[in-house]
């Protein structure tokens, strides 16, 4: 399948999107600051914005096995 321009720009678009939620939800910036993201949502597209909180990383912080781990585990159990 070969990407177009309108393909790329819809993802760029959306990345920008979803990465700007979590710069002014989560990390609590808002359109008032005169930050840099927040007046150019542009330089989102490279940006890496790794959430580390609690909610987002909830099951590593309490240990918890993966879903595809889990469910390979039970279907060896339920072999032997």
């Amino acid at each position: 399948m070969e990407r177009t321009k309108r393909y790329r720009r819809h993802h760029r678009n959306r990345v920008i999107r979803n990465k700007l939620y979590v710069v002014k939800q989560v990390w609590g910036i808002v359109e008032e600051d005169e930050h840099r993201w927040v007046v150019e949502p542009g330089r989102l597209s490279k940006q890496h914005l790794n959430c580390s909180c609690y909610m987002c990383k909830y099951e590593k912080v309490v240990k918890l096995p993966k879903s595809q781990y889990k469910s390979k585990l039970d279907a060896m159990e339920r072999e032997i």
